[in-house]
């Protein structure tokens, strides 16, 4: 049977319409596909073929994107990995959790995540030292009772999952906040918040950072935000469905004249462990819901894997720094 180059090609538009930004990837299979047309020992293309090179190319695209990481945020990348299979804790309930990196001696990597404000005591710390591709994870209140929901002192997967329901809610999110300060509190672990002494000219300070990350930048906005999209995709897997939902984030509308004086062009620079570097940073969320008269708009219910990615890119290597992703249920950020 003949195959039909137009359909194919329409097929092939929509398979690959979250790769736009991969021009190399969609022109190699476009190409091969132009070679396997041709009349050799009488073989002939069959979609199924097509789709399987499309994965094979996805899997290489995210292969590429891996080999951009600098060592903590590959490290960071396994430890999440780590976490989620040891202990089941996915990347949405990461972000009740603040994570940290430290490099250690022999090229391991330590990646902490620690409990948000309230909930540092009840939750503990996750430890993963990452060292050759390879993490140990271990939990602060491994061995303690868990049992009993929010009563219990020490809160693992069950309270989490919970949580991430109850955070819909204003009024149930404080509840179980106000529930473990005053675990805490019971434990004596609540640390001191009196006000630190403020740090004379700390705006200029961070002005002058984010001006020298600026200034050493050598990659091109362009490349550094397709190097944020990619990872992003790939990292947390998202369907073709949420890839054409996310927006590249900004404080301003790039394309109105009016705030042409407001915008400042360093605002997307700072330095990521001591590395200069451009914060890639895309909103996944759900389409505005109109209001018609009379008729209060409704929002639209929250979607799986919805909130703020930030990727930072080394503006001198193009390497990956570091990356977070806020889902929003922890109310931080």
């Amino acid at each position: 049977m003949k195959t039909n180059k137009d359909s194919l090609k329409s097929a092939m538009d929509r398979r690959l319409s979250f790769l736009d930004d991969v021009p190399s990837c969609r022109a190699a299979v476009q190409c091969r596909i132009a070679q396997e047309e041709e009349p050799v020992m009488k073989k002939k293309v069959s979609v199924g073929f097509v789709f399987a090179m499309v994965l094979v190319l996805l899997s290489a695209a995210a292969l590429a994107t891996t080999l951009l990481l600098s060592p903590r945020a590959s490290a960071s990348r396994i430890a999440d990995q780590a976490l989620e299979k040891e202990f089941g804790i996915t990347a949405e309930l990461q972000s009740f959790f603040h994570r940290a990196e430290e490099e250690l001696a022999g090229g391991a990597v330590k990646v902490t995540y620690t409990g948000n404000a309230e909930m540092e005591y009840v939750l503990g710390t996750y430890t993963a030292v990452v060292k050759n591709g390879k993490a140990e994870i271990g939990w602060s209140r491994a061995g303690e009772d868990t049992s009993g929901g929010y009563d219990a002192d020490a809160w693992g997967l069950d309270q989490l999952k919970q949580m991430k329901a109850d955070s819909l809610d204003e009024q149930a999110k404080a509840a179980y906040l106000a529930k473990a300060y005053a675990i805490a509190v019971k434990n004596g672990a609540v640390k001191d918040d009196s006000p630190s002494e403020p740090i004379e000219n700390w705006a200029e300070i961070i002005e002058a950072r984010k001006t020298a990350a600026m200034n050493a930048r050598k990659v091109p906005e362009e490349e550094m935000i397709k190097t944020g999209r990619e990872f992003i995709i790939s990292t947390y897997g998202l369907n073709e469905e949420q890839v054409s939902r996310m927006e590249l984030y900004t404080n301003f509308d790039l394309n109105d004249p009016d705030m042409k004086d407001e915008v400042n062009e360093n605002g997307w620079y700072d330095m990521i462990n001591g590395k200069p570097c451009f914060k890639v940073e895309y909103l996944l969320g759900q389409p505005e819901v109109p209001e018609t008269e009379g008729v209060v708009a409704t929002p639209l219910p929250r979607g799986e894997k919805d909130g703020f990615y930030v990727v930072y890119v080394n503006v001198e290597t193009g390497e990956i720094e570091n990356y977070e992703y806020n889902s929003g249920l922890s109310g931080i950020g």
